[in-house]
């Protein structure tokens, strides 16, 4: 639960920064590019010093490193070779200054001699930084069996971790002695360097480079906001309005640029679109999809009468007893009744993929296309009846006038194209198949959906239907065999 809801978060702030930027708009832009270029800047030569300050401080630790390990690997050859008290006492002795010199980086210095013991090479503590250790032997397996097999007093350089938190680098020197062209290993100096002592000045370089850079960049801020302020006033309002255009919000108030450079002129032009926009959408309530989309495809184009055959579904919807109400009813009453019936068929009809073609009085002509245009077509009708069921039921509770309807749909081949005068014309489907789809809903009864029975294989298997008598509709030469629609199957 709680990775969901942290996910959650992410996104609610991804959301978010996405708002910041896109409201931000140049001044953010240009902050933007501020910060970029000084962080850039910084991490780019934060980048080569560190690396050279890297390379030359490893390189003067190594060498003290180097140079105290070989002094004390050779004055411990001796010490292992003549094993006297004296000797071991001088070697100690030198360990000792080492540690009180307090050199930066020296964790512990400590000198092994071999001893061979059930014809095995174990290294026994002689000397070093710790008074008391845990063990008088060398445990690390991995350094005895190199120690074993080395043949020269090359050091011996590997990562290591003491006390699981400080992170160190062991140098290991064997003591070799060579007589008589034998080698003998007579022991080993292991001393280990804290890593901190190196990569600490390092860390220190990298605080003090963030530091600044977040200096430069709350300097880089203040001078680009408050320049940029002026500049970028007049365009954030543009885009804040655009912003509301562009989700469908006209009604804004007018831009007001007291600029005569570009940004002046910009505003203006916006305002003209705004009222072609608020003029537009006026219109479209007159026109149908289809006609839209006709002539956003024939922009480039004149607008020629003609047409083409297309295969579409056609429902058409008719209110029941509208022509009595008519006469009962005053004019502005009879208009709010049948707008509030064809509002509830409009929304259905787009929901479901129509397009409403027009609208005949107190009929609705709608359109689909596509494969599937026969099932958008009669889930719209069935969504029709009984939402209008639904509302007919709350109506009635208000003591409000109820209408039903009656619906037809029939799917075929027609012509579709502008139809009229050159100067005045419609674009709309003709055909024997609207025709029927029309006269199917002037026989349909209220709360009936009818369809030609030539439809149903394609549908037989996704909706109840009941076949019903012919009927004998006008413009046809025989009678038309037909169904109701009864319900959705349950899948």
């Amino acid at each position: 639960m709680r990775k969901i809801y942290n996910k959650q978060n992410l996104i609610s702030l991804k959301d978010k920064l996405l708002i910041i930027i896109r409201n931000g708009g140049i001044k953010l832009k240009l902050i933007g590019f501020a910060i970029g270029t000084i962080i850039t800047t910084v991490v780019i030569s934060s980048f080569i010093i560190i690396n050279l300050m890297t390379d030359s401080i490893e390189k003067k630790s190594f060498d003290v490193v180097t140079s105290s390990i070989h002094h004390i690997s050779n004055f411990s050859r001796q010490a292992l070779l003549e094993r006297t008290y004296e000797n071991k006492l001088n070697l100690s002795e030198l360990v000792n200054k080492i540690e009180q010199s307090n050199i930066d980086g020296f964790i512990d210095i400590s000198i092994y001699e071999r001893e061979k013991k059930e014809n095995k090479n174990q290294f026994k503590y002689l000397t070093g930084f710790q008074s008391s250790i845990k063990t008088q032997f060398l445990e690390d397996k991995e350094l005895i069996e190199q120690l074993n097999k080395i043949n020269s007093e090359s050091i011996l350089q590997k990562d290591i971790t003491i006390n699981n938190n400080i992170k160190a680098y062991q140098f290991t020197r064997p003591i070799l002695y060579t007589f008589k062209n034998q080698t003998f290993l007579l022991g080993a100096v292991v001393l280990k360097y804290d890593k901190q002592a190196i990569y600490g000045v390092i860390n220190q370089v990298i605080y003090i480079a963030i530091f600044t850079t977040f200096i430069f960049i709350l300097i880089a801020t203040a001078i680009v906001y408050f320049f940029g302020l002026k500049f970028t006033r007049p365009i954030l309002d543009i885009t804040e309005a655009a912003n509301k255009v562009s989700k469908g919000d006209l009604n804004i108030e007018e831009l007001n640029s007291n600029s005569y450079d570009e940004i002046g002129t910009l505003a203006e032009r916006f305002n003209s679109m705004v009222n072609g926009l608020r003029e537009r959408n006026h219109m479209e309530k007159f026109v149908s999809n289809s006609t839209i989309s006709m002539i956003q495809e024939d922009t480039k184009k004149q607008l020629l009468l003609g047409g083409e055959y297309r295969t579409q579904t056609f429902l058409f919807s008719d209110i029941r007893g509208f022509t009595q109400m008519s006469e009962e009813k005053s004019p502005s009453e009879v208009v709010e009744i049948v707008n509030f019936y064809l509002n509830l068929q409009a929304e259905i009809i787009k929901k479901n993929n129509g397009d409403i073609d027009k609208f005949i009085g107190d009929e609705v002509m709608a359109s689909f296309s596509g494969e599937k245009s026969l099932h958008d077509a009669v889930n719209a009708a069935i969504e029709i009846q009984n939402i209008i069921k639904t509302a007919n039921e709350q109506r009635k509770e208000q003591d409000k006038v109820i209408c039903c309807v009656g619906i037809g749909i029939n799917k075929g081949e027609v012509i579709v194209g502008n139809v009229g005068a050159n100067e005045r014309m419609d674009f709309t489907s003709m055909g024997s198949h609207v025709n029927l789809a029309a006269r199917l809903c002037s026989n349909a009864k209220e709360n009936e959906i009818l369809i030609a029975n030539t439809n149903l294989e394609n549908i037989q298997n996704d909706f109840e239907t009941k076949t019903i008598d012919s009927i004998n509709a006008k413009g046809f030469s025989q009678d038309i065999e037909v169904s109701l629609i009864l319900s959705k199957r349950d899948i």
